[in-house]
């Protein structure tokens, strides 16, 4: 069982994916925007750190965006602009783990015919992980790319003021008989949970995870932060510095700008409408080369990498592994949820007079 750097209670994954349709539908959500949500919230818990803004936690967004009108219960899923190869889809403010999941059912029916699929979505939410959604592509034996905007926390290269998102990147590459590789990643530095949660345990975080409203380096969340550590008040650093600048402004491109949806310094604003964007994409291997040797072609790189020699001390892991340990060691051990996390579930769970599940 691994053992968290914070104090942590472990909890039966299936009992936490029940809490979570129950909760869910308590709120209004029909039984199958319930469990796909839940899914896909439960999953993030079983991977990440607790308490750094992923896995459960998630269910404090959704409550607050249902109770105002922010996300439509049993919205459509409106395919506005068709081909073979790609659509246009409105997700009509609904949940974003269910326009998500069904925009990459989408791109997979499309690329098991034409070797492509693209789904280009417009007015969604917030979709929780974007190699979650990169996964599930994989399951047909696709490549999955997923990505998205979000809330402005980057700013252009050179300002102080956030113009762009982290724009999560999740890509899933199939392995017959092994977990899929799966690149699940921000092109920040961080993401501002992590921020908020080094604050709260009294931590510093590496210099380069942030920069101060003036745009400075400093390794306290506290100059990144309002008194209370709820906002922040300075901007997420990009991967590769100017690089993921220009990456993030090409995914603002692809999910905002060109879906129709918000972009920009618009996503977020207020907590009624999020209106992101999302690009999901799959290719089919089987276009381009029998299954068969595009996955010994496959092996034969992923035992270059298993065979390169490694930093004294230091383990070679393929993108992904990691989190797929961590999730067998919630499967068996419990899945782990912070204390402070738990206390607002269990509020959450009392205000609808559901049962939150026992601990392990």
């Amino acid at each position: 069982m691994y053992n968290y750097d914070i104090p942590v209670r472990r909890y039966n994954r299936n009992d936490l994916n029940e809490f979570c349709e129950k909760y869910l539908m308590s709120l209004g959500a029909s039984e199958e925007e319930a469990r796909i949500t839940s899914a896909g919230v439960v999953a993030a818990a079983s991977r990440w750190h607790p308490g750094k803004g992923q896995g459960l936690e998630k269910l404090f967004r959704l409550t607050l965006q249902l109770g105002n009108g922010g996300i439509n219960c049993n919205a459509e899923f409106e395919i506005l602009e068709d081909s073979p190869a790609a659509a246009l889809v409105d997700g009509h403010q609904g949940f974003g783990y269910m326009v998500a999941n069904k925009g990459a059912e989408l791109a997979v029916e499309k690329a098991a015919k034409v070797g492509i699929g693209i789904v280009s979505i417009k007015h969604s939410n917030h979709f929780g992980q974007a190699g979650y959604h990169a996964e599930s592509i994989t399951k047909s034996g696709m490549i999955g790319y997923v990505m998205t905007n979000a809330r402005a926390e980057m700013a252009p290269w050179g300002a102080t003021e956030p113009v762009l998102a982290t724009s999560p990147w999740g890509i899933g590459i199939p392995r017959e008989g092994a977990d899929p590789i799966l690149l699940d990643m921000a092109l920040t530095q961080s993401g501002q949970g992590m921020v908020m949660w080094a604050f709260r345990e009294g931590q510093d975080v590496p210099d380069n995870w942030m920069l101060t409203a003036d745009g400075a380096k400093s390794t306290n969340p506290a100059d990144f932060l309002n008194a209370d550590g709820s906002e922040s008040t300075g901007t997420q650093y990009p991967i590769g510095e100017f690089k993921g600048y220009g990456l993030a402004l090409f995914t603002d491109v692809l999910c905002g700008v060109m879906s129709g949806s918000l972009f920009g310094t618009q996503c977020f604003q207020g907590d009624v409408n999020h209106d992101v964007g999302h690009m999901i994409m799959a290719f089919n291997p089987e276009f381009f080369m029998e299954k068969k040797k595009f996955q010994e072609r496959l092996e034969q790189l992923v035992g270059e990498i298993r065979s390169a020699k490694p930093i004294e001390g230091r383990t070679v892991y393929l993108p992904g592994e990691l989190e797929f340990l961590t999730e067998r060691d919630s499967n068996e051990s419990g899945v782990p949820i912070d204390e402070r996390s738990v206390e607002k579930l269990l509020a959450l769970a009392d205000n609808q007079n559901i049962s939150f599940p026992p601990e392990i």
